[in-house]
């Protein structure tokens, strides 16, 4: 049995998830028209994890 293949996304080139035009992280990813409601980028992403209030040197 073959597991299920993530789906294809174009929507955010920038996207934590987009790995080369793939979705890593949803196996489905249809918003019936609307924009992807987990869109991040790396950077939010790293900023999240850091606890928001200093990211490297600067303060956010």
């Amino acid at each position: 049995m073959q597991g299920k293949r993530m789906p294809e996304c174009r929507a955010h080139d920038d996207c934590f998830a987009n790995h080369d035009g793939v979705c890593c992280c949803l196996s489905d990813n249809n918003f019936n028209g609307k924009d992807c409601p987990f869109y991040k980028t790396e950077e939010t992403v790293r900023r999240e994890q850091n606890g928001g209030s200093v990211y490297g040197d600067q303060e956010i």
